[in-house]
């Protein structure tokens, strides 16, 4: 099997990139400003993943992996320090029964050696994946994002009644009338809908999809977190009925947490044909037929106690951005250099607001203790 190589990728950057770039990060910083009186808590939130599910220590192991796996920080054995955030996707603190079923599990590494790709934190020593219950996204140009943020905004009210989810299937699709038939985001929308038929279940069961790719040393990879057979078999709480409980995600993270530990495997997915693998198109799913999922790392979150209300707001002051990482994993495609300024303005407007330090801790310690 060959993987495609780092170095054979060519970046499509538009030339009016950085304009649009500046003019949707605007965009964002207003949208998290109005978020204090929109979501009526006090403070600033998220513009997707405003609801967190609770923060966990962890442990990240390293073993040895065959070559081509064993790039960058997975080139050497060895364990991290980390936590494992959970969050709902949307950008609203709502009931479970008002949000839909799309789930984060961000992870964050401590003490990984060489410097962050983000230019104001160069020498912190953590390292973040953003990854989602879901294998494609939605969104993969800058002219895209500004049309549908506003639309992502929206949701899931927007497809409640027949007329309102008819004028934003169309201006989703079109590009709010801006695009020729031949050129519908197609893909896009595939994708989006594809969030709404995730089932609801125990989020120490989903799979988590980084979605987009990433430079992995000599080759390209997507990356995901799936749950060891072992530690899905041992769940006891399955199901999330939110209509019985209207914050059923988080009481089943607590009392699965609160019972035993758990398990994921880290994985990656080389490249091997960037036509039937697009690095540039986060919306179509890479085959697994093409190149399979290698486990690189495993990652341990032992029984612990995330039940505090100090629990969730630490976690709501914790960033995690997947340009957080080392150049041998840098994040590839228009997408994710959309979510390099984008996630990092966020990030800085929201601590502001909410009078909120806004570094990088040296372990999970310093989080919880």
């Amino acid at each position: 099997m060959r993987f495609v190589r780092y170095d054979e990728y060519a970046p499509h950057v538009p030339a009016d990139f950085a304009e649009e770039l500046a003019q949707l990060v605007g965009m964002v910083a207003q949208r998290t400003r109005d978020s204090v009186e929109r979501q009526k808590a006090g403070r600033a939130v998220r513009t997707a993943h405003g609801k967190t599910y609770g923060l966990a220590r962890a442990v990240v192991t390293i073993p040895e992996v065959a070559p081509e796996y064993a790039q960058g920080i997975y080139a050497t054995p060895g364990t991290f320090d980390a936590v494992v955030r959970y969050s709902n996707g949307l950008g609203h603190l709502r009931a479970d029964p008002f949000l839909g079923p799309a789930c984060g599990m961000g992870i964050k590494m401590f003490g990984v050696p060489g410097r962050s790709l983000l230019a104001d934190e160069p020498d912190d020593a953590t390292f973040d994946y953003n990854l989602i219950n879901n294998t494609t996204f939605f969104c993969n140009t800058v002219k895209d994002y500004l049309v549908i943020e506003p639309l992502f905004a929206q949701l899931p009210d927007a497809l409640v009644s027949p007329e309102t989810r008819r004028v934003w299937l169309h201006d989703f699709l079109t590009r709010a009338g801006a695009l020729s038939p031949d050129a519908w985001l197609w893909d896009e929308l595939l994708s989006m809908l594809s969030f709404t038929s995730i089932p609801r279940r125990n989020l120490m069961l989903y799979t988590y999809w980084s979605m987009g790719a990433f430079r992995h040393g000599d080759y390209i990879a997507k990356i995901r977190a799936i749950p060891t057979p072992a530690s899905a078999a041992g769940v006891s709480h399955p199901t999330v009925d939110v209509a019985a409980d209207p914050e059923a995600y988080r009481t089943t993270l607590v009392a699965e947490l609160g019972e035993r530990a758990h398990s994921f495997e880290l994985q990656a997915q080389l490249c091997t044909d960037v036509d039937l693998m697009p690095v540039e198109n986060t919306s179509r799913e890479w085959p697994e037929r093409l190149s399979p999922f290698v486990t690189v790392a495993r990652i341990d979150i032992p029984r612990q106690d995330i039940s505090s209300d100090d629990n969730l707001a630490i976690a709501d002051t914790t960033s995690i951005t997947p340009w957080r990482v080392r150049e041998e994993h840098r994040p590839l495609g228009e997408i994710n250099r959309v979510r390099e300024e984008v996630y990092r303005q966020s990030s800085i407007i929201r601590h502001a607001l909410n009078n909120q330090p806004r570094r990088e801790p040296t372990g999970g310690h310093q989080l919880l203790g």
